[in-house]
């Protein structure tokens, strides 16, 4: 029996399942990153409230440069740049306004904002559940999950008599959701996904 195809043959095949597992292994990496940044990317979406602290820097002015926190009528005060808008911007287009303003003064401004505390973005779960207060929202909550972050009910909640009261400007609506109804159907009309400011109450069966 001849062997001596056998040894080049073998190091060929050895060199293809080497090449491949490379080839498998650099399309996972690749996959996870792609991944990661695009959940990374989710984050700058986030719209400012009153209560936020953000930290401006802007390069070689560190007179200008700082911590600010948004006050309640929306805007932050800065030195030589007056007052900026935040409510309901992301850090970036705050970014966008302080440039604009600087360019004034400042020949080509380079400006980087960061959100520091994010404060505002926060529900309430009043009423008959285990631990009522304020909740802060990281990525989107419904009332369900809500009432689960609060403890869950306690002995004497109306399930069937939640009011969820949301702010529209200066008005407010109510809207009944019942906990029966949530669990045989929890789609987004039954168990909606809570916004910044709602105040989900939970009322005493009596």
């Amino acid at each position: 029996m001849r062997t001596d195809g056998y040894k080049p043959l073998m190091v060929m095949l050895i060199f293809i399942l080497v090449g491949a597992s490379l080839i498998f292994s650099s399309s996972q990496v690749l996959g996870q990153e792609s991944e990661s940044e695009l959940k990374a990317g989710v984050s700058y979406d986030y719209r400012l409230g009153a209560g936020d602290l953000l930290r401006v820097v802007v390069w070689k002015n560190e007179e200008i440069s700082g911590e600010y926190r948004v006050r309640p009528d929306g805007k932050i005060s800065m030195p030589l740049v007056g007052d900026i808008l935040a409510e309901d911007s992301t850090v970036d287009e705050v970014s966008m306004q302080v440039t604009q303003k600087l360019k004034l003064f400042i020949e080509n401004p380079f400006v980087s904002v960061i959100l520091v505390e994010a404060t505002s973005n926060r529900i309430y779960v009043l009423g008959e559940v285990v631990r009522p207060g304020t909740y802060p929202i990281d990525g989107s909550l419904t009332v369900i999950q809500a009432i689960a972050i609060a403890g869950g009910f306690s002995t004497f909640a109306n399930k069937e008599k939640m009011v969820l009261i949301r702010g529209f400007g200066e008005k407010q609506i109510r809207i009944p959701l019942s906990y029966g109804k949530i669990l045989r159907d929890p789609g987004e009309k039954m168990n909606p996904i809570l916004q910044r400011g709602d105040t989900l109450v939970v009322p005493w069966y009596g």
